[in-house]
């Protein structure tokens, strides 16, 4: 297709880029060659109003080169695998009517009308055409809701917190129980959206989604949402594709992470690429932000297979301005409210619990650091907080019913064997290890990420940070979590405390000294919630650096 498109219109576009991939320059291209094709003066590769009037319905008797144009769009939109010939043959056909069924642009049928051409160049479409869903960030009033019931609306996307606009402009947009009462009531369905900031890309963190994930949960089940609802998370910025695995990918990992122990369902919304890069991760469903077609994220990206709804256009109905969009029946929203009383602990009660039977029983308040342990080789402090942490922005890892989650193990060992630099055999080691002991008890739903702050050959310093959701199986009312700083002399520690081994049989190791190190930071940084004194920490060290090592030594001199 580049070789054709670049073959073709070269002394007007230039050299295209020919390697094979479609982006933003191939799709203007296909959108030019379309213009070519059915003769739009001053053809510039952008879909505005003279070539939507002079779109015309393809036929088999259409032009080999307009013919071809539906053959390419077809094709990098997934609906296509037969010749680029320009003869409208039935492939041609069967991808039409796949396409529309897919995209939900009735009739299901043949016909290569604009709302199915434009619908395969474009990420917004024809925006003529109807559909049955809407979004708002307006509090709908009674008149509201007989609106756009009126206008053939049946599904509504709400925000359940936060507020738009500035100075006297300022408005709340989250919905309310007296408002659902009323969109129910009206015949509509509703589905719901988060979106308190989102609108630069250093919002988008792992600890960010997590917390995110926390307060839209919070807030649709005091609502009454329906356990199985879908929560829509915005990224409401045109993200780079070459920032998105720093920024997003993280984001919603912390957001899937986050509802991973809740009644919801983690959704995004967002360009088409990071709709694609959230249906890889997991999301449930994808809300497409079509309606910005000159983004980066949309433009040369095709439609995730995941979506449930497309926003494509925006306009005001009585007023009150709206996003319409198309819906694919994947989610069809909710008619069906009810507020369900679940057990709630305080963050304050959490912390309580969690300390009652371990050494930091007494000792930890929020906002304090104390140091529970102080020898020569190992110093331990932790310090509680009513916000969720992710120290360092690393990997953070589930905690489900007081274990470390095996489901999270792959990317542990990768912080393993990058961050610690530890051999795979001891990181097999450290997992297994987690896996089978018992973070605390207490802690029914949770998570842990690690940070390493500095390292050298005989000093080793670690922040491990515990995000608390729930405790005893009650959901805390607030945030919760503790952060436990770790600084060790390894070779000093195996001298002194793990018998049998001397530090010259260990010093015969590669990298003696990170291994041991990591393998103290992480196994102290487990037992501490669960030890009564600090000579239990020791001593579980001891015994588990014990049994890695005679296992390490053989097979690493």
């Amino acid at each position: 297709m580049q070789q054709y498109l670049n073959g073709k219109f070269s002394d007007e576009l230039g050299i295209l880029p020919c390697d094979g991939i479609y982006q933003r320059d191939t799709n203007t291209s296909l959108i030019f060659a379309l213009q070519k094709a059915i003769g739009v003066s001053g053809a510039n590769g952008n879909y505005g109003p003279g070539t939507i009037s002079a779109t015309p319905i393809v036929t088999s008797s259409s032009s080999a080169a307009l013919i071809r144009v539906i053959q390419y769009g077809l094709y990098v939109n997934g609906h296509y695998s037969g010749n680029f010939d320009g003869t409208y043959n039935s492939s041609v056909a069967k991808g039409i009517i796949a396409f529309r069924k897919f995209m939900n642009l009735p009739p299901f049928t043949d016909t290569a009308d604009l709302t199915l051409i434009k619908g395969l160049l474009t990420s917004n479409g024809n925006t003529n055409r109807e559909s049955n869903t809407l979004d708002a960030a307006t509090q709908l009033t009674d008149t509201d809701v007989n609106n756009l019931k009126r206008n053939g609306f049946q599904i509504v996307g709400r925000y359940l917190t936060g507020s738009v606009g500035v100075g006297s402009e300022k408005r709340d947009k989250n919905l309310t129980t007296a408002e659902i009462n009323r969109i129910t009531a009206g015949g509509l369905n509703i589905f719901p959206i988060y979106e308190d900031g989102g609108y630069e890309e250093s919002y988008f963190t792992s600890s960010q989604g997590y917390k995110d994930a926390f307060i839209a949960s919070t807030a649709a089940r005091n609502l009454g949402f329906p356990e199985g609802a879908t929560i829509y998370f915005a990224v409401d910025v045109d993200v780079q594709d070459g920032d998105i695995d720093r920024t997003v990918r993280p984001y919603m990992v912390g957001v899937i992470n986050g509802l991973a122990s809740t009644e919801f369902k983690p959704g995004v919304y967002g360009t088409r690429n990071v709709c694609l890069h959230g249906e890889e991760l997991g999301m449930n469903c994808s809300f497409v932000a079509d309606m910005s077609y000159g983004w980066s994220g949309n433009l040369g990206f095709k439609m995730p297979e995941n979506w449930a709804f497309d926003q494509f256009v925006e306009y005001p109905i009585g007023g009150t301005p709206i996003d319409q969009g198309a819906s694919s029946g994947r989610d069809k929203g909710h008619n069906a409210f009810n507020v369900r009383h679940v057990p709630i602990i305080s963050p304050s009660d959490a912390l309580k619990a969690i300390a009652s039977n371990s050494l930091l029983k007494g000792k930890v308040n929020f906002d304090k650091k104390v140091t529970v342990i102080n020898e020569p080789y190992l110093i331990v402090s932790v310090t509680a907080s009513t916000e969720f942490e992710n120290k360092g922005d690393g990997l953070a890892f589930n905690i489900k019913n007081g274990k470390f989650d095996p489901k999270d193990s792959v990317g542990l060992n990768e912080v393993l064997t990058t961050v610690f630099h530890m051999p795979d055999s001891g990181a097999d080691l450290v997992i297994d290890y987690l896996g089978k002991t018992t973070i605390s008890s207490e802690i029914t739903a949770g998570n842990m990420s690690f940070k390493l702050s500095s390292s050298s050959d005989k000093l080793f310093k670690m922040s491990v940070t515990y995000n608390v959701q729930k405790v005893e199986d009650k959901i805390l009312s607030g945030e919760c979590s503790m952060t436990l700083d770790i600084e060790v002399d390894p070779l000093t520690f195996v001298t002194e405390k793990v018998n049998g081994f001397t530090s010259s049989v260990v010093q015969k190791i590669p990298n003696a000294g990170k291994i041991i190190g990591a393998a103290i930071l992480l196994v102290g940084a487990v037992l501490f919630l669960v030890s009564t004194a600090p000579v239990d920490i020791i001593a579980g060290i001891a015994g588990f650096l014990t049994m890695l090592l005679s296992k390490l030594i053989p097979v690493l001199e």
